[in-house]
């Protein structure tokens, strides 16, 4: 698809930079909300292109709520890197299936949005036997499956996105954040594809020392 030479550039910038290209799909996505730059923003847009590049293999990102968290990472992040690498399959969930599904499917909006198919088009094409809300593929064998903590799944992903796995509600409920530690531990952690290349991130507000964050940090490590 021919796209102006201005375009071009921007393609271009924005696949190379993530940060770059947050601040050109923004109004994409939220045509009503201004783009509110800020520190974190570009720290978390950094930290999440040194996990796509490899020279990150696992990422915890602790920041409170309302910091576009969600946005950068459940929805932009994986759309970025389908510009470049649309063979990446990823596995994201968070304790609602209604929040992991509601960031999947921002992605899918786009991915299919004027924006996006205008500039990366033709690298890829979503596939019609699999293009629902919480499970989506595209012809080069690159998928978004999205789950919630506590189910099961028999998908296997490069990349595991895991946002809020916890509920704040819960965050004083003790036997509520054993049942998520042990569903990290025995689900979650077995979900990678290839533990030389696999990827992962956790992104969540901290709520207890023995939250997922303490939790992974104590259990796994390496992060």
């Amino acid at each position: 698809m021919n796209i102006p030479p201005a375009a071009e550039i921007d393609k271009e910038l924005s696949r190379r930079s993530f940060y770059e290209f947050v601040k050109m799909a923004w109004p994409v996505l939220e045509p009503e909300t201004e783009f509110k730059d800020g520190w974190h923003v570009q720290a978390i847009c950094d930290h999440l292109q040194a996990l796509a590049d490899g020279s990150i293999k696992r990422l915890i990102i602790n920041i409170p709520p309302g910091c576009t968290k969600s946005i950068l990472s459940c929805v932009m992040w994986p759309a970025w890197l389908w510009t470049d690498r649309p063979a990446t399959r990823f596995l994201t969930g968070s304790h609602s299936q209604t929040y992991s599904t509601r960031d999947a499917l921002k992605s899918r909006r786009l991915l299919t949005s004027d924006w996006y198919q205008q500039r990366w088009g033709g690298i890829f094409v979503m596939t019609g036997d699999q293009n629902q809300k919480t499970r989506y593929e595209n012809d080069k064998t690159g998928f978004r499956a999205a789950i919630s903590v506590g189910t099961g799944t028999g998908d296997r992903a490069g990349i595991r996105i895991l946002d809020d796995p916890l509920n704040a509600d819960y965050a004083n409920s003790r036997a509520q954040i054993d049942s998520t530690n042990e569903w990290l531990r025995n689900t979650w952690a077995t979900r990678g594809s290839d533990p030389e290349k696999d990827c992962e991130l956790l992104i969540m507000q901290r709520l207890h020392e023995q939250d997922p964050t303490g939790f992974s940090l104590a259990e796994f490590g390496g992060y």
